[in-house]
């Protein structure tokens, strides 16, 4: 029993055990989410004068490495032309199974925005042929109808 305590103690002490940031779990403060088979994306859209604030968590929902995980979001006209853009990477490099990390993206609007559209990819520990990488679109993601989570 003892031997098991002393190895547990020093898994964390090494780096093994990543405990998930209390800080931003439950994401309670956020209004809206999407969901890969690998990760939840949970947001709040804040317009400003002068930009548009699109901040959240992204939280590693699987048993694989989530790496390099990088986010855009653009705004599209009328005629579905995007016009405005701003993107970020998530400051964790590597997201390990149930990891939790914050983004925040900042949009100068040109003032004819219809929606505002996410666009993220990420790449994934693949079991077999190494690693996966992975696109994806989120549409009219600044919607107050759109994407809610039911707290």
């Amino acid at each position: 029993m003892l031997a098991c305590a002393g190895t547990i103690l020093a898994a964390c002490g090494a780096g093994g055990i990543h405990p998930v940031s209390q800080q931003i779990y439950p994401p309670h403060v956020y209004e809206q989410r999407i969901s890969t088979n690998d990760v939840s994306i949970y947001w709040r859209c804040t317009p400003a004068s002068d930009s548009i604030r699109f901040e959240g968590v992204v939280q590693n929902t699987k048993g694989c490495r989530v790496k390099f995980m990088e986010l855009e979001l653009a705004g599209a006209d009328a005629r579905d032309r995007y016009i405005s853009d701003a993107n970020t990477a998530l400051s964790d490099v590597i997201l390990q199974p149930s990891q939790i990390s914050p983004f925040t993206i900042q949009v100068k609007p040109t003032g004819a925005e219809g929606r505002y559209d996410l666009f993220y990819q990420y790449q994934i520990d693949s079991a077999i042929g190494g690693d996966t990488y992975l696109r994806f679109r989120a549409l009219d993601v600044c919607s107050p109808r759109q994407h809610r989570f039911a707290n």
